[in-house]
């Protein structure tokens, strides 16, 4: 049969753990201005799996931290902010070829064969002559600007690649320093790593945004975190860190983990979408561009070959003809495309064996505007230049749908964690009142027992 001394063990565990609940929720209120703080919520259960022992039995302590969401919202960080850099990137790119005001290359190719029709009309006028090479040498001009302008972008874009991979290093770093503090503080006072936890969450989002990364939690408390393809990250309190190298045959900043070029499979998060844009888009608008060039001074060189000029001499090079570093490589023919004439006599607008009257070849060449020179003789000089602009214009509107997508994504689970982890004050105040009511009658349960245990000492006594 229970004594009153087993009745005052009973109330003084009552009173503790009335006691730990008011603290906890203090803590709760304390916090609710933090966004990375997960409401900690006191249960009171004879289950020992319940959560963490608070030191009194039946007392136990839950965070209301939802791994999935977490997971969800980590895998939603990578993905938005990946298409969000894509997406500024691609407008700038798009910017680069085709300014909003003043001649972009297209116009600059329309005006170059352009030029060539109204020669046709006076072939030995020496202003229109001047002005088939003032258009020539604008159009040479306009190539060199586009392509140095991307170039530029690829460069600023490198630049940033080492600053990126400090912020990670530096941010794994802290995540295994965690991992190491957590279970030092689970064991010197359980339910004190829960605040460590939720600052461990908030770095391995942060860490989602810049990288892609794989976590999970061991049973000892800590994280494991890996990029994408497997490589490790953090390993219980160790770091392993990123470096940069020089890309073969590309001198731009590849990345490394443990000795092993990693770039290729980097594809999320603000690095993701850098390595793409760098690595993939730029370069393929630079080919193409390179192709456009390297065609337009093999045409117009072979057809101004077969013409006379003013003096009736064969036409020469019309532009300074363009040899491959490669074979199927037109790589650098935009960057240095330049008119190889200097005297506009040396035009030649007459067709072989002609006079200087005659504008046949000079018809011609405007006439290559129009000739279906590329994707297998389908598609003009324009229209394959306008296919390539609308492919850099729906690339950039494809990656702003994905981010307003997966940013859309990501705002719904966030609120559905908020909903679930944030600090509710009204509820708060409502079990600091239970609380307290509960203390109180503990106490006065207290002060009976002690009464009749007085009254029975006296009893005793008499």
């Amino acid at each position: 049969m229970p004594s009153i001394l087993d009745g005052l063990d009973n109330v003084e565990q009552a009173l503790a753990a009335q006691q730990f609940a008011l603290s906890i929720t203090q803590r709760n209120i304390a916090n609710a201005g933090n966004p990375s703080y997960t409401r900690q919520e006191v249960i009171f259960t004879n289950d020992e799996e319940a959560g963490i022992s608070s030191g009194i039995p039946g007392v136990y302590l839950q965070s209301r931290r939802n791994q999935y969401l977490d997971g969800g919202i980590s895998r939603q960080l990578q993905y938005a902010k990946g298409y969000e850099f894509a997406s500024e990137a691609l407008r700038q790119i798009e910017s680069a070829v085709k300014p909003e005001s003043g001649t972009g290359l297209a116009e600059a190719i329309s005006e170059f064969f352009g030029s060539f029709n109204r020669l046709s009309s006076t072939p030995e006028d020496p202003v229109s002559r001047q002005q088939v090479l003032t258009s020539a040498k604008a159009l040479t001009l306009e190539f060199h600007r586009v392509y140095a302008g991307l170039q530029r972008l690829q460069a600023s874009e490198d630049t940033m690649v080492p600053q990126i991979v400090r912020e990670i290093n530096a941010l794994t770093a802290e995540i295994a320093s965690l991992n190491e503090k957590i279970p030092a503080a689970k064991a010197s006072q359980p339910g004190s790593e829960l605040t460590l936890r939720d600052e461990r969450q908030k770095l391995l989002e942060e860490l989602s945004s810049i990288v892609g990364i794989d976590y999970f939690e061991t049973e000892s408390g800590s994280v494991t975190v890996t990029t994408g393809q497997g490589g490790a990250l953090v390993l219980d309190n160790t770091s392993y860190e990123l470096e940069t190298a020089p890309m073969v045959p590309d001198p731009f900043n590849g990345i490394q983990l443990n000795g092993s070029d990693i770039t290729a499979f980097l594809n999320s998060g603000k690095l993701g979408g850098l390595i793409q844009v760098r690595d993939g888009t730029i370069p393929d608008c630079l080919k193409t561009l390179d192709d456009i060039a390297a065609t337009i001074i093999e045409r117009v060189n072979q057809q101004h070959a077969l013409g006379n000029d003013l003096d009736g001499l064969a036409g020469g090079d019309f532009f300074v003809p363009f040899a491959q570093p490669a074979p199927g490589s037109n790589q650098g023919a935009a960057r240095n495309i330049q008119v190889a004439l200097a005297d506009p006599r040396g035009i030649a607008a007459a067709s072989a064996g002609s006079g200087p009257g005659n504008n046949e070849n000079a018809k011609i060449m405007a006439a290559i505007e129009d000739e279906k020179l590329f994707y297998g003789a389908s598609e003009s000089v324009l229209q394959f230049f306008s296919g390539f602009l609308f492919t850099i214009g729906s690339e950039a509107r494809s990656a702003e749908d994905n981010a307003l997508t997966h940013n859309g994504v990501l705002g719904q689970l966030m609120n559905q964690r908020d909903a679930e982890i944030a600090v509710n004050l009204d509820e708060e105040a409502v079990n600091i009142i239970k609380f307290q009511k509960a203390y109180e009658a503990s106490a006065r349960y207290a002060n009976t027992l002690i009464t009749l245990s007085d009254e029975l000492i006296n009893l005793l006594g008499g």
